[in-house]
Parts: C-alpha cells; structure tokens; sequence
C-alpha cells in the first residue's frame, strides 16, 4: 500500500504564513522546504510551476480562513453593522496576536508580484471577488439596503486598515474603517 504525504499541504501552509508575514519576494525556497519539513523533489513534484504556482495556492488556502472569519462574523448578525464590526474585530484580534506582522495573505503576495505576474493578481482578485461575494451574500440575508456597494467598501476599508494597523501597531484602524462604512 503506497504511503501518503502531507508534503503538498505543508509547502502549502508554510508557504502562505511565510508569505504573509515576511512577503512573497524575501520568502526563499529553502526557507519554505525549512518551514514544511518537505524535500526539494516534493515541492517539484507539486509544484512544477515554481513558486509561482505554489503562490496560487497558498492564497486560495488562506482564502478560506478569511472566508471563515467572514461567515463567523455574519451568521449570527441580526444586522449589516454587527456582522462589520464582528470581522473588524476578529481580523483585528487576529493582527495584533500576531504582533502586526501577518497582515493579509493576499495583498502581502500581490502587492509585490503585480503587475508583473498575472497568474498571481487574477488569483488576488478572484480571492477577494469571493470574500466581496461572501459579505453581499450575508448582507443580502440581513436585508441591508446597499449589499454589494457596503461589501465593497468593507473590503476596501479593511485591506487599508491592514496596512496602516502594521504601520501604526494598533488595531484601531479595523475600528475606523468599519465605522466609515457604517457611517457612524
């Protein structure tokens, strides 16, 4: 019976927590194949198309954490506001844990790959056209007025919060951000 490996995953994993918290450029391989206990061959094997590829999936597999984040946030909502500031404070507790350094797996691998890699921004933006999806979808549910329009700008406001929480040190921005949406 041939044996398993777990070796695609955790290149995976490995891949996108070293993205996130130290980018997509000053991640090496070797670091990677350090952080998944992984042979060389392995990530070969799995990944013909180099980092590139492996890129891809690591954004599609830390996708789903945010996308369960949002549908935490939102499920038990009895409305729009709750379900915002729900995830503003989830993705908030999230940064500071980390202290600031894992900001959003997605924007750490597009902002230094694009406009140079295609395969990596449409794989951003399918991404975070699901999580947009996602939050209209709940937003639709709870009856609030503008659903895609108020997904679109909590995403917005959010991605910049990410940015300024790390240049600050504070979670406050999430705080700010989702209040701008709400308009309060």
């Amino acid at each position: 019976m041939p044996r398993t490996s777990n070796a695609r995953q955790n290149l995976i994993e490995a891949a996108a927590r070293l993205f996130q918290a130290n980018g997509f450029h000053a991640t090496g391989l070797n670091l990677i194949l350090e952080e998944s206990g992984a042979p060389k061959g392995s990530f070969y094997h799995h990944f013909p198309g180099g980092k590139d590829e492996l890129a891809v999936a690591a954004m599609t597999w830390s996708s789903l954490e945010i996308e369960r984040f949002i549908d935490e946030a939102f499920t038990p909502a009895k409305n729009f506001g709750v379900g915002a500031r729900a995830l503003g404070t989830r993705l908030a507790d999230w940064f500071e844990a980390s202290g600031f350094a894992e900001g959003c797996p997605i924007a750490s691998v597009l902002l230094e790959t694009a406009p140079g890699s295609d395969d990596l921004r449409l794989q951003a933006l399918s991404v975070f056209d699901r999580w947009i999806d996602l939050i209209e979808s709940h937003a639709k549910r709870l009856a609030h007025d503008k659903p895609r329009q108020s997904a679109e700008a909590l995403m917005m406001g959010l991605e910049g919060a990410w940015l300024l929480a790390r240049a600050r040190q504070s979670r406050k921005p999430f705080q700010v951000a989702v209040a701008s949406v709400l308009g309060r």
